[in-house]
């Protein structure tokens, strides 16, 4: 009699890799508690990243049905998910925000984040791969690998994020696992391990055979699920192939095939995998279970290697598998790379000769509050039984707070992930950014929007604060003690994690409060949005008397509309979406400067002068000299070997230094009073300045009182760059545009219209034009993409081109941000549905005196 598998939420579960039935009782005990009590060695955190569309919420809620923490499935169509829980979210049919579950597999904690496909939302995105040991990259297995895709898949490689694969929707018309499985290869540059393949079996009515199973190629058999047995995928026939493989004689021949391609993928990097395929008669079947695993998993962990399932989550298949998959391939935050963990005074980042080799630099992370200085490397070492020790102190807790929401029952909700040590209920954090002491009453894990109270976060884990407020921001380090110690001393007090990179806004809207009355409201919950999305700015233009929001896209700046006009009820209009510009300077030579003083006998004073240049900050000269600074937007601040006066660093060797104030947080007054007249705009249009040189000088601050005065240096510098911006002719300055890097994918026979669609209409520079897939420089990928087994697939023409699916191009060109808005409804049109673009900044040009006419007005 056929075996059939079954799974009982809390109760029974099934793993092929640990028995046909092994049981894990989690109901004893309130879920959210029995979970919390996983060790680090079994807690995977893995977040499901993927093109727009590709099944990642669908497959999330079946996770969490299987696993027993719903007990009934959500649908996005239907709007009842967990994860999307935004009235948006439901509405459209697309992840908006990162969304946070935990939920239990096979004696395993996986916490699970939800993250957006669309491109508007790669904040999201972003600082979920900050806080990430591994990725689940969900594919459409009829459009294979798309655009956003590749760029999801390359921020991971880029922060060495181990990945597996799942190939989605293969019950569609049009789904080709062996043509996807080729375009991973090609497309995302890595070598792959079929884990399991699909089953098709003809179905009674059916003319076609239809897709209702996997094929477990480790493990050598197959998996049925049946609607008509259990619509929801709980109950699974087994088949065990060594046994009955004379009634699948294909499907036999298959898995023979497969494991014979996995064998020599792994051999290439694991000679133990060579080992026992000699030691077992050099018979590609009778591999043991365990070798393949093991070196699966350890090749998983260095990225030499991405394991590949696939199924059908609508119809409820393949996702248990997959889950398998996390718990046995993907690494336990025990077996990751250890954080980075700096130390620093303070203040923003200092550039020179010496740390620039080390590629030490402001992130744009910095412009959001969270600025720091030249920083000092602390020791992180891993102890096997207490996990991430931080500095030789086993007590010290290290946590990085990743997103802030606002509840709309509960407020302000924090989420955190722990590093290092654990933080308790009824403790005190540090928030080294601002080094101020929070109370830590209750703490909870969320499950979609719902918090649920546990009593601590251990290593490795993603919890939640309740009533932060504003005293944590996205990427704040927050350190404490797993003792009851409330004591931090100087190192402990300017422990930083690596920030969480910010992207500049692309796109520019106008907001405006439908009456005087309702502007209040209105800045109140743009105040709210903007600490739940660091990627939203706001500029207040007093002379136009607008509040400008800056986002990354038109979707973007709709979703911030539709959650202030209906979820927060503030009363505003919104004006049409419009490129950010910048101004510079059109000259690079010395431009005029300014000497202001403070106080009758000058004890407050500041000179500076300006210059401008061309290419990115980071490589330019400027960068180079000692005492220079990286600001946002391009610009530098330098200051001048004779800048800050002898008496100043004698006061502080004679220890006469009465000041309330130390030295570096003076220079970080000037350098942020220095930005922010930077950031108040030029004298074409009063857009922010970019590449731009401001040194200073000469400065002064008395040294002999311990009164304030601060704030009246930063005044002095800002009002120093006013001043010299207002001395320098409107003719010396030009504007600057946004250029875009844009790929478009369009049939071919599509490809003449869409380029002199993008030359003419789109003022655009193609730069190049391939094949879909096609890459020279990575010949490897290209032969292995032609001579990997793959099973056989009925939508591929051939092994060459099936991976160009059908001879697709990819159209390269840089064109202005502004002839992008509306591009995507253009393209459509242009092919009939069939053309996808995806893009990213390639940097700001120069706009000569026609194309600023052309494009302002």
């Amino acid at each position: 009699m056929t075996p059939v598998l079954r799974c009982t939420p809390f109760r029974k579960r099934w793993s092929l890799y640990s028995g046909i039935h092994s049981v894990v009782r989690f109901y004893a005990v309130p879920p959210s508690q029995a979970l919390n009590s996983v060790p680090p060695t079994k807690t995977r955190n893995i977040g499901i990243i993927a093109h727009i569309d590709a099944g990642k919420t669908t497959t999330t809620e079946r996770m969490l049905f299987y696993s027993g923490r719903t007990a009934r499935i959500g649908n996005v169509d239907e709007g009842d998910t967990v994860t999307d829980y935004l009235t948006a979210e439901r509405e459209r049919g697309i992840t908006i925000q990162l969304a946070a579950i935990t939920l239990p597999w096979n004696g395993h904690k996986i916490n699970v984040l939800d993250t957006p496909g669309h491109a508007d939302f790669t904040m999201e995105v972003i600082r979920s791969l900050r806080v990430l040991d591994g990725a689940v990259t969900i594919l459409d297995g009829v459009a294979g690998v798309e655009t956003q895709t590749e760029k999801v898949w390359k921020q991971a490689s880029a922060l060495g994020i181990p990945r597996i694969a799942f190939i989605n929707k293969m019950d569609r018309e049009g789904a080709g696992f062996s043509r996807t499985v080729k375009e991973i290869v090609l497309k995302l540059q890595t070598r792959v391990v079929l884990c399991n393949i699909p089953y098709f079996a003809l179905i009674e009515g059916e003319e076609e055979p239809k897709f209702c199973g996997v094929v477990d190629v480790i493990h050598k058999k197959i998996l049925k699920w049946s609607e008509k047995l259990d619509s929801s995928g709980k109950e699974i026939e087994l088949v065990d192939l060594e046994s009955n493989g004379e009634l699948y004689p294909d499907i036999y021949e298959m898995v023979l095939k497969t494991r014979e391609s996995m064998v020599e993928t792994l051999g290439e990097f694991d000679e133990t995998v060579i080992e026992s395929f000699f030691d077992n008669d050099a018979d590609y079947m009778k591999v043991p279970v365990n070798v393949l695993i093991n070196s699966i998993k350890s090749l998983t962990l260095t990225n030499q290697v991405t394991p590949v399932f696939c199924g059908a989550s609508f119809r409820n298949i393949g996702v248990q598998p997959l889950m398998d998959g996390v718990v046995s391939y993907l690494p336990s935050p025990l077996e990751v790379s250890l954080p980075e963990v700096t130390t620093s005074s303070g203040g923003l980042y200092k550039l020179s000769k010496k740390n620039k080799k080390k590629n030490i630099k402001v992130s744009a992370a910095d412009t959001n509050g969270s600025s720091k200085s030249t920083n000092a490397q602390v020791l992180v070492k891993l102890d096997p039984k207490k996990g991430v020790v931080v500095n030789n102190n086993s007590n010290l807790t290290l946590a990085l707070a990743f997103k802030v929401i606002t509840h709309e029952t509960r407020g302000v909700m924090t989420f955190f992930r722990v590093y290092s040590g654990r933080i308790n209920a009824n403790s005190m954090i540090l928030n080294t950014r601002s080094g101020s002491k929070i109370p830590i009453n209750k703490l909870y894990m969320m499950h979609g929007d719902q918090p649920e109270p546990v009593k601590f976060i251990g290593l490795g884990n993603i919890g939640v604060i309740l009533g932060t407020d504003n005293s944590i921001i996205t990427g704040d380090t927050l350190v404490g003690h797993s003792t009851e110690s409330k004591h931090f001393g100087p190192t402990e007090s300017a422990l930083k994690l690596l920030p969480i990179p910010i992207p500049a806004p692309l796109f520019n809207a106008a907001i405006e409060p439908l009456t005087a009355g309702d502007e209040r409201y209105m800045n109140e919950c743009i105040a709210q949005l903007m600490r739940e999305d660091p990627s939203l700015k706001v500029q207040v233009d007093n002379e136009l008397g607008q509040t400008i929001l800056g986002g990354m896209g038109e979707l973007h700046l709709d979703i911030v509309q539709d959650r202030l006009v209906r979820d927060m009820k503030a009363k505003v209009r919104l004006r049409d979406v419009v490129v950010s510009y910048m101004e510079t300077a059109t000259k690079t030579k010395p431009l005029l400067g300014a000497h202001l003083e403070e106080n009758e006998d000058s004890s407050i004073s500041v000179s500076i002068s300006l210059e401008s240049f061309e290419g990115r900050a980071e490589d330019s000269m400027f960068a180079e000299e000692e005492g220079a600074y990286i600001l946002p937007d391009n610009n530098v601040l330098v200051f001048e070997p004779t800048a800050t006066p002898i008496s100043m660093h004698s006061a502080i060797s004679d220890r006469r230094w009465k000041s309330a104030h130390t030295l570096e947080q003076l220079q970080e007054s000037i350098v942020q009073g220095c930005l922010i007249g930077l950031q108040q705009g030029g004298p074409l249009y009063g857009f922010p300045f970019h590449s731009m040189v401001i040194r200073i000088k000469l400065w002064t601050f008395p040294v002999d009182t311990s009164e304030g005065g601060l704030s009246v240096l930063l005044d002095i510098s800002r009002r120093s760059v006013r001043t010299s911006v207002s001395k320098i002719s409107e003719g010396e300055f030009c504007l600057l545009e946004p250029i875009m890097n844009v790929r478009v994918h369009v049939p071919s026979n599509y490809m003449g219209e869409t380029v002199h669609d993008l030359s003419h209409r789109c003022n655009a520079t193609i730069t190049s034009i391939e094949d879909d897939a096609t890459d020279l420089d990575n010949t490897w990928a290209t032969e292995l993409a032609q001579t990997i087994y793959v099973p056989p697939d009925f939508t591929m023409k051939s092994a060459i081109d099936g991976a160009n699916r059908g001879g697709n191009k990819i159209i390269h060109a840089e064109v202005p941000l502004k002839e992008m808005i509306g591009y995507l409804s253009k393209l459509r049109k242009l092919t009939l549905g069939q053309g996808t673009f995806d893009m990213d900044l390639g940097g700001m040009r120069r706009m000569n005196k026609d194309r600023m006419n052309l494009v302002i007005g």
